[in-house]
């Protein structure tokens, strides 16, 4: 009852439409440490956001896993909570639209132009309307590209039987094991946050991250050698809420969608520039780059786009034609 004692008169003297105008306060998980650059560039895309729409869409980050692992997170955001979290093409394909899982398929692309092009092509779009529509997430942008991923381990990998019998941390994602599986390693799941312990205790000898990862986790400190396989290029990016995208005025969204894909942009930019940089760091620290024999790696491990029953016939053309633009 006290409550109904405001006086009305509040209401009436804001401007119209600012009794009902909502300001919307995000969550940004990731389970990467702060360092890493995917967090060091969305920090700045909030920030772009929240001065562009004026204060209405605000960001806090939690990094490193403070809002538990990627699942959790993304469990929360198809409920409807207002959280953005950090994932990849293959980890969402599993939410009802198996279609996604191609595009992280070994060697799918040849670089980051056709990386973009595929992300935001009419064929991807409609597939992450249809993953909106399933289960209340919505992709922002999967073209935060942080460079290929390559091989690190006790020892290297040049060619594909190299790899048999070696314990290596595989995140339990279809595409990965599919992928993983004809190359004959003994594959582990272990928590991105434990991979340096079970590293150096032994419990995997190799594992698979790009360049700007394995700086930021620091796992060069106890395995020596990176192959260069660049086997997967991933799409991963932010997704969010549908139900907290959909309560944003449409003018809001569409300087989400933009600023995320420009985010996307200025990482997979920034990873280019340090690969270099990069492997400079790891040589003087004692590191040793392998070239892979990738026209073998890419034999072996071509059976990956017949091994999944659910995805249409002649869904490996369309998604090379959309990426090459041809």
């Amino acid at each position: 009852a006290a409550l109904g004692g405001m006086p009305a008169v509040l209401t009436l003297a804001m401007p119209l439409g600012a009794a009902n105008a909502q300001n919307t306060a995000i969550r940004i998980a990731s389970v990467n440490p702060p360092t890493t650059e995917s967090l060091v560039v969305v920090q700045r895309v909030a920030d772009r956001i929240t001065e562009r729409t004026e204060g209405r869409v605000t960001f806090q980050l939690f990094p490193s896993g403070q809002l538990g692992t990627t699942n959790d997170s993304l469990e929360q955001a198809s409920q409807g909570q207002p959280i953005i979290t950090f994932t990849s093409a293959s980890f969402m394909a599993t939410f009802g639209v198996p279609e996604l899982a191609i595009v992280e398929g070994p060697f799918i692309v040849a670089d980051n132009e056709e990386g973009e092009r595929l992300a935001f092509s009419p064929l991807m779009q409609g597939y992450y309307d249809e993953l909106a529509e399933k289960s209340g997430v919505r992709i922002l942008a999967l073209n935060w590209f942080d460079g290929p991923r390559h091989m690190i381990g006790t020892t290297p990998y040049p060619k594909p039987e190299d790899l048999k019998g070696i314990l290596m941390r595989v995140p339990p994602v279809e595409t990965w094991i599919k992928t993983f599986e004809p190359l004959g390693v003994v594959a582990t799941t272990v928590e991105a946050a434990e991979v340096y312990s079970a590293l150096s205790q032994g419990v995997v000898t190799a594992a698979e991250a790009p360049l700007t990862g394995l700086r930021a986790s620091r796992w060069f400190e106890v395995a020596k050698h990176i192959t260069l396989t660049g086997h997967f290029n991933l799409f991963t990016g932010w997704v969010t809420s549908e139900a907290t995208f959909k309560g944003l005025s449409e003018g809001d969204r569409a300087i989400l969608l933009e600023e995320f894909r420009k985010g996307g942009q200025e990482l997979s930019k920034l990873s280019e520039d340090k690969a270099a940089e990069i492997r400079k760091e790891f040589e003087a620290a004692g590191v040793t780059f392998h070239d892979a024999d990738i026209e073998a790696y890419r034999a072996t491990t071509a059976g990956f786009y017949t091994s999944f029953p659910q995805w249409p016939e002649g869904l490996l053309e369309k998604v090379r034609a959309e990426a090459t633009g041809k």
